[in-house]
């Protein structure tokens, strides 16, 4: 629904409803888990109050009714702001500001929309840092400079957030830290994509071959990666595929003290997430395939290594607005836990999206 107030000043309303229905192995048990629950409820609003002006907020309760593996049923996850940030085109699309808090620049899986997304849901391992630097679901509150050039085919991003902000001590205040800088560069070489967040799949609609690489850092904490993203029609169907990776390191800013050790909260570890689909435009279906790994750099660590294969399809019944996602998911540790009848683990789904925007 669109409000227009005069020619400079209108408001667009949406909401995201994301319905799953789990079944999650137990390793120890080897029974499962199951699950009613609601993945995203979100509700949102953009627009603009002055020439070149606009804002985007977005609310959400993740995981709402869910109990997990624990039991624990959560009905109230609480209101959430998601996003909330005003943009500011100073110089057109070459050259905008973002204030507010929103999606620090970083992996190409992390910022596509929730709503597009190739297979069932984000990626499992591309967010490390978030806890560590006390972002939010891969937001952060901060200033961005943000753009488009060579035709619209270069975007950049680049900004300064908060991060992780030291405790109060005997010697002085808190928060005298530096700040958290990120940026992403991207091309495209054929059809241009602008906006927010990417689109994960356009069904046909756009070809598009992007590469793009980006950097986050503050203190001796380090974070870089490199995707590459194609969405190629073939007539009225398309195929789609995507690989990240991700490099993390701690480094001395995120260290915590365990018997007396100090021990990285943000171990140095490789990420990979990938996955591709195909769009069969006449029956609006769209099977995927969608392989992650988690790989810790230090033996004391790789304990938790962890690779996941999964395999699903999205039935389009009506666009975006009505989607249904069934899926299939393995979960391959490297070491089997002590008190486990099994090492490998089964994960199924089924997720409902009603989307309106």
């Amino acid at each position: 629904m669109v409000v227009k107030v005069n020619d400079d000043v209108s408001f667009r309303f949406g909401t995201l409803i994301h319905g799953w229905a789990e079944w999650t192995q137990d390793p120890i048990g080897e029974g499962y888990s199951q699950n009613f629950f609601l993945r995203r409820v979100r509700f949102f609003v953009a627009g603009s109050i002055a020439r070149d002006v606009t804002f985007f907020f977005q609310t959400d309760n993740p995981r709402l009714g869910n109990a997990g593996t624990a039991g624990a049923k959560t009905i109230n996850s609480g209101f959430l702001v998601q996003d909330a940030f005003g943009e500011w085109k100073f110089a057109g699309d070459t050259s905008m500001i973002d204030v507010g808090l929103f999606y620090t620049p970083q992996s190409r899986s992390v910022l596509t929309g929730s709503a597009n997304g190739l297979s069932f849901d984000s990626p499992t391992f591309a967010q490390q840092q978030v806890g560590p630097l006390g972002g939010s679901a891969g937001r952060d509150v901060g200033v961005q400079l943000k753009g488009y050039l060579l035709g619209d085919r270069l975007e950049y991003r680049a900004g300064a957030f908060d991060g992780r902000r030291n405790p109060a001590t005997p010697a002085g205040a808190g928060s005298r830290n530096s700040l958290r800088a990120s940026g992403r560069i991207q091309y495209e070489f054929f059809d241009t994509e602008k906006g927010y967040t990417y689109v994960g799949t356009n069904r046909g609609v756009k070809k598009i071959l992007a590469v793009g690489a980006w950097g986050d850092t503050q203190g001796d904490y380090r974070g870089y990666g490199a995707d590459v993203a194609a969405d190629i029609p073939i007539g009225k169907d398309a195929v789609t595929a995507e690989g990240d990776y991700l490099f993390y390191d701690g480094g001395n800013e995120l260290i915590t003290i365990v018997g007396n050790v100090p021990t990285p909260v943000l171990p140095k570890a490789d990420v990979l997430f990938t996955h591709a689909g195909y769009y069969f435009h006449a029956v609006e279906l769209q099977p995927f395939v969608r392989y992650e790994r988690l790989a810790f750099r230090e033996e004391r660590f790789q304990a938790g290594d962890q690779q996941r294969y999964a395999v699903g399809f999205n039935w389009y019944v009506f666009g975006q607005n009505l989607k249904v996602t069934p899926f299939y998911e393995r979960i391959v540790p490297k070491v089997k836990p002590a008190t486990a009848a099994v090492k490998n683990t089964n994960h199924f789904g089924v997720q409902l999206q009603f989307y309106y925007f």
